[in-house]
């Protein structure tokens, strides 16, 4: 965490952000929304000189994120969107098995608790989503089975990592399912009001804390 002053600044960057969501200003929005997970790789790369590869994947799946980022705000490009971030979960998850034990979880079966609710949580979100999804059924049904399998991996690193660095992981996953599961009952089901800033300060936080939390590992892996 030497680079603090990198961390006030994407701070101030979010803040930015959330302001031009809040007073309507789209251009502002546009400039400042790719950044927020540029500025993340690059905190990252300062931080930690990418290293190990779980640092590496979780930069390119911040990439695949900012990829995801302009492309919902693009006329038409939600599947684009959807698809980018899909592909950038699935290396957050590629990057949180590394730090995966099957011996460790053989003697610690609470991940069966975290798998149970993870998969009650994507029953239910599907089942609320699922009536007006019509072409978009099989890739949000994919989508959601991706993220909750992000979530679950970040909560096998328990064992594998310090308390800290799995803890922020975790909660930033957690954030993740939060801030999707807002866009998709707002796109699909209802309007939800101030939808926007609901949906990117809990990304924003997402994002930072799953950078943070690999940031924080102190495991020296490959």
């Amino acid at each position: 965490m030497k680079q603090y002053k990198l961390h006030i600044a994407f701070l101030l960057l979010a803040l930015l952000h959330l302001y031009a969501v809040y007073a309507n200003l789209p251009n502002l929005r546009f400039i400042t929304k790719p950044l927020i997970c540029l500025s993340l790789i690059f905190i990252l790369f300062r931080e930690t000189g990418l290293k190990k590869n779980i640092e590496k994947l979780t930069a390119v799946g911040l990439f695949f994120g900012c990829l995801g980022d302009i492309f919902l705000m693009l006329h038409d490009k939600f599947v684009a969107g959807l698809a980018s971030f899909l592909i950038g979960h699935i290396l957050y998850v590629i990057a949180f098995s590394k730090q995966t034990s099957a011996k460790a979880l053989s003697k610690h079966k609470s991940y069966i608790l975290i798998a149970g609710i993870l998969a009650s949580y994507s029953y239910y979100l599907y089942g609320i989503l699922q009536p007006s999804l019509g072409p978009l059924k099989v890739p949000v049904i994919l989508y959601i089975l991706v993220i909750a399998a992000m979530a679950f991996f970040a909560y096998t690193r328990r064992y594998q990592t310090n308390t800290l660095s799995f803890i922020i992981c975790l909660i930033g996953a957690l954030l993740f399912i939060f801030s999707d599961s807002i866009l998709a009952i707002n796109k699909f089901v209802a309007y939800l009001a101030n939808s926007g800033l609901y949906i990117m300060s809990s990304y924003i936080l997402a994002q930072y804390f799953i950078t943070l939390g690999i940031i924080l590992d102190k495991k020296t892996r490959p």
